[in-house]
């Protein structure tokens, strides 16, 4: 491939990459309830309502968990491999761009996670006390970590959550996630 051809495929995939970014996000973002007035989530909001309005229309009205957004980037990311496809004269089967849809979007989301944890915990060393800009981070890592804190409670102060909560992430992308990647390996 050209330099001129690789360099649009970054472009194509650094733009696909921003969309199913902030889709995730958006999904995120319903299902951890965090505060609609914060300006960060009003602008995924406005960016995101008209990607996921077509499915709005065809799935129930989102409550906590806002699967239009969720769709929309399994469909952006399945458009995407069709493209990669057609730009490196390769032909994909519908189940090798289903399956890696799927894999894309769980590994993005467990990324999501496991960022969210890390930032969140570096704030709560560095921030102390609330901070409105801060706080959309807490609302967004404390879900994730909560099972986690149910188990391992505080030892001398220090909260050792974050760190079982990262390997589970970590060990689900390479266990799960793997192996469904591995299973769309066999289409190609």
């Amino acid at each position: 491939m050209s330099p001129v051809g690789e360099g649009g495929l970054f472009l194509i995939q650094f733009l696909a990459g921003l969309v199913i970014f902030v889709l995730i996000l958006r999904f995120f973002m319903r299902a951890t309830h965090v505060d609609w007035r914060h300006p960060i989530v009003n602008f995924v909001a406005k960016v995101t309502n008209p990607l996921c309005a077509p499915l709005n229309l065809v799935l129930p009205k989102p409550g906590r968990w806002d699967w239009s957004a969720l769709l929309t980037a399994m469909i952006v990311q399945a458009l995407f491999v069709v493209l990669l496809g057609f730009l490196t004269d390769r032909s994909f089967s519908i189940g090798l761009i289903a399956i890696s849809s799927v894999t894309e979007i769980l590994n993005q989301m467990l990324d999501m996670m496991f960022w969210l944890i890390i930032i969140q915990v570096v704030l709560s060393w560095v921030s102390q006390g609330y901070n409105p800009n801060t706080a959309i981070f807490y609302q967004l890592a404390e879900p994730i970590l909560r099972p986690f804190q149910k188990v391992i409670p505080p030892i001398g102060g220090l909260d050792l959550s974050p760190i079982v909560a990262i390997i589970a992430i970590k060990l689900t992308q390479i266990i799960v996630v793997g192996s469904i990647a591995q299973l769309g390996q066999s289409l190609l």
